[in-house]
């Protein structure tokens, strides 16, 4: 039994180093930082299953879109950015595995454009720059009360909160 556990015991330093290199390399994608901070067009999305039952007019990466604003203050979208980002660095490499976004950001710079689909619930987000393939990086829940609170302020209605009906 002594020697199961001490043969096993590489197999769970190697993972264990491979979820701190997950970690370690977890940030947001350098193109995708890039379009996101200098932004000349901004917009902040509610997306998933909305208070409504009725078929959504527009679609956001396959998911319907409930509701979004497009974000012209200049602090606002420093405030979201931030949130982002320290979301981005507060992750420790935690994920589940759903996967219910419920936030959307897309941004434009300079004729690229980077749409950012979020899940605060799995802290996950997969993001698509124009031209490339998805990638994907972790963040926890932090930001998401700024984005809630600045998706009620535009007045657009939020996704429903997991295992509500309605």
């Amino acid at each position: 039994m002594v020697r199961q556990m001490l043969l096993s015991l590489p197999v769970a330093v190697v993972i264990g180093l491979s979820a701190q290199v997950t970690a370690q390399d977890n940030k947001i994608p350098d193109q995708a930082r890039e379009i996101l901070e200098k932004a000349s067009q901004f917009e902040l999305l509610s997306i998933g299953h909305g208070p409504s039952t009725k078929k959504p007019a527009e679609d956001f990466r396959g998911w319907p879109v409930i509701g979004k604003t497009t974000v012209e203050d200049l602090d606002t979208r420093n405030r979201l950015v931030a949130a982002l980002e320290k979301g981005v660095e507060e992750n420790n490499g935690d994920s589940m595995k759903c996967f219910n976004p419920r936030h959307g950001v897309r941004v434009t710079h300079d004729g690229m454009t980077a749409d950012f689909v979020i899940c605060f619930e799995c802290f996950q987000v997969v993001v698509y720059v124009t031209g490339d393939k998805e990638q994907r990086f972790l963040i926890t829940a932090s930001p998401a009360p700024v984005f809630n609170q600045t998706l009620q302020h535009a007045k657009v209605p939020l996704a429903r909160e997991p295992g509500k009906k309605k």
